[in-house]
């Protein structure tokens, strides 16, 4: 995983991001930035995104952390917020696409770094 596109990503830079967005960002990210950390994430056909937590106590048990419409917004934000440049970008939205299945399209025209 490139070092710089971890850093920029980290959640520690974004004060205001809650945890269950940060326990999916470590789930794309195969990083674990929250306690417990989420073993598995799905979107649901009707577009709901469940977690499952990586603790035995919630072994078995899905959480609801939002829809599918919002985490894809969400995630695009971040991206543009972090100034993610061009490859950076096209290396998240790949791992999103990977573990999650949602597409995050095109980087914004004016958004992201050098």
């Amino acid at each position: 995983m490139d070092a710089d596109l971890l850093s920029k990503l980290d959640p520690q830079r974004f004060p205001n991001m809650s945890l269950p967005m940060a326990a999916i960002l470590g789930f794309v990210l195969e990083r674990q930035f929250t306690t417990p950390a989420l073993a598995d994430v799905q979107v649901t056909p009707d577009g709901h995104v469940l977690g499952w937590s990586s603790e035995e106590d919630g072994v078995g048990h899905s959480m609801h952390l939002g829809v599918e419409a919002d985490l894809r917004a969400n995630l695009s934000r971040l991206g543009m917020a972090a100034g993610l440049d061009q490859k950076e970008w096209t290396r998240f939205a790949a791992m999103v696409r990977s573990r999650l299945g949602i597409e995050l399209g095109e980087l914004a025209a004016g958004a992201g770094g050098s």
